[in-house]
C-alpha cells in the first residue's frame, strides 16, 4: 500500500492501494480499482461503514493514478485532473507560492493534491441524490515533490504487481 505524509509532524497519510485489475475481452485496456483511506495518527478517519466504499475505477481509457501523479510531477502544470469512477476526482497542481517571498528558480517543490469524493458515495445504494455534482467530501493534501514521486513508485508496484500474478507461468 501507498501512503504519503501531510505536514511535517505527519499526522495525516493519505493512503491508495490497488485492489483488482481486469481487462474486457478484445480489449487492450484494463480497468483497475483503487481504494482510498485517510488515516489520522494511524487511525482511520472515515467510518467503517463507509471505509468500503471508497473505491475509484480506473476505466480502460484512463491512464494509470500512479502514471497521473507522474506527468504531473514532470510537468508542473496546473491543469491536471482525471476523473475515476464512481464520481472520485482527482486534481493536482504544484503549490502555490506567496509571489512575493520566493523567486521561481527558489519557488517551494511541494504539490497539491484534491481528491473530491461525490455525495453518492457515502448513499446507500438504494439513495441516490440525483446526477453528477461536485458536492461532496474534499480531501486537500499537500507533500514535498520528493514523497509525491516516492509515493507514485509505490503505487505503481503495486500496480505492476498484478501484472506478475496474472502472467501465465513459463514451463
Amino acid at each position: 500500500m501507498a501512503k504519503i505524509k501531510f505536514g511535517k509532524e505527519g499526522h495525516l497519510e493519505l493512503e491508495i492501494s490497488p485492489l483488482t485489475i481486469w481487462s474486457n475481452p478484445g480489449s487492450e485496456g484494463e480497468f483497475m480499482e483503487y481504494q482510498i483511506a485517510l488515516y489520522c495518527e494511524g487511525e482511520n478517519v472515515f467510518s467503517s461503514a463507509v471505509a468500503d466504499k471508497l473505491v475509484a475505477l480506473k476505466d480502460e481509457e484512463s491512464i494509470y493514478l500512479s502514471d497521473f501523479i507522474a506527468q504531473v510531477l514532470a510537468n508542473r502544470t496546473e491543469d491536471n485532473w482525471t476523473m475515476l469512477e464512481p464520481k472520485v476526482s482527482f486534481y493536482m497542481r504544484p503549490s502555490l507560492a506567496p509571489q512575493s517571498c520566493c523567486s521561481s528558480y527558489n519557488r517551494p517543490d511541494d504539490f497539491f493534491m484534491q481528491i473530491t469524493l461525490e455525495q453518492n458515495i457515502f448513499a446507500g445504494e438504494d439513495k441516490v441524490f440525483g446526477p453528477y455534482s461536485n458536492t461532496g467530501l474534499n480531501i486537500n493534501f499537500e507533500a514535498p515533490g520528493k514523497a509525491w514521486a516516492q509515493f507514485a513508485k509505490d503505487i505503481r508496484a503495486e500496480e505492476e504487481d498484478f501484472d506478475e500474478e496474472d502472467a501465465p507461468e513459463e514451463e
